[in-house]
C-alpha cells in the first residue's frame, strides 16, 4: 500500500484529494494539514511514501517543506500541486527536491498515476508543463559547456554587473571580460540580439546559483 498525505490550505481541494486516495485500492490515506507549518511537522512523524502539497500555504509554501524535508533526508517522495504554469515556480520546485509536478486542473487519473510514479521513484510532470522539463534539461546541457570561469562571469552578469565592474572584481582587463563573454555568447548559442547574454543570465539565475 502507498501511504498518501495531502495538504492545502483549501478545504475543499484537500478532501477531493484525501478521497480519490481512500477509494483507491492500493492507497492509504494517512493523514492531511491546512497549512505548510503544519504538514512539515506531520510528515517527520507519519513518514508517508508520498506527499501531495499545496505550492502556496500558510506558515510553509509546498515548496518550502520539500526542501526541508529534502535537506532532512527523508524519504518521502513530494508531489506539488498548483494553479499556476509559471515556469518560476517549476524550476523553484525542482531545486526544491520534488518528484511530482501537478496542476489542479489534472484529471483524477493524472493524480493518481503521479502517485504511483514517485512512489516508485519516477519523476511525473503534468503533460501541459512537460516542455519546461525538457528545457531545463537542454539550458543544463548548455550550462556543463561553460567553465568555472565563464559560470562565474555568467553569474556576475546576472548581477546586473557591467563589463568594467567585472573587470574590475575579477582583476581583469575588460578586454579579456569581453573576450569571455563572446565565447559564453557562442556557447550558448545565443544569436546577436542586443543585450542578449544579459537576458539570458537573467532569466536563468536560479540555475547558476
Amino acid at each position: 500500500m502507498i501511504k498518501v498525505f495531502n495538504a492545502d490550505d483549501h478545504p475543499i481541494l484537500r478532501k477531493g484529494i484525501t478521497n480519490l486516495v481512500v477509494e483507491s485500492p492500493d492507497m492509504e490515506w494517512v493523514g492531511s494539514a491546512e497549512n505548510g507549518t503544519e504538514a512539515l511537522k506531520k510528515i517527520l512523524i507519519l513518514e508517508p511514501d508520498v506527499a501531495i502539497l499545496d505550492i502556496e500555504m500558510p506558515g510553509m509554501t509546498g515548496i518550502e517543506v520539500a526542501k526541508t524535508l529534502f535537506e532532512k533526508n527523508i524519504s518521502t517522495a513530494v508531489v506539488i500541486l498548483t494553479l499556476f504554469k509559471d515556469e518560476t515556480f517549476f524550476r523553484r520546485a525542482l531545486k526544491s527536491g520534488i518528484k511530482g509536478y501537478l496542476l489542479k486542473e489534472s484529471s483524477e487519473k493524472e493524480i493518481i498515476d503521479c502517485i504511483r510514479s514517485v512512489s516508485q521513484g519516477r519523476a511525473y510532470v503534468n503533460a501541459s508543463m512537460s516542455h519546461l522539463l525538457f528545457a531545463e534539461k537542454e539550458e543544463k546541457s548548455a550550462l556543463s559547456k561553460l567553465s568555472q570561469h565563464e559560470r562565474n562571469i555568467l553569474k556576475l552578469i546576472a548581477k546586473s554587473k557591467s563589463t568594467a565592474e567585472i573587470a574590475e572584481m575579477l582583476f581583469l582587463s575588460p578586454k579579456t571580460i569581453s573576450n569571455h563573454r563572446n565565447n559564453i555568447s557562442k556557447k550558448l548559442e545565443l544569436k546577436g540580439e542586443q543585450n542578449g547574454l544579459l537576458k539570458w543570465a537573467l532569466a536563468h539565475k536560479e540555475q547558476l546559483d
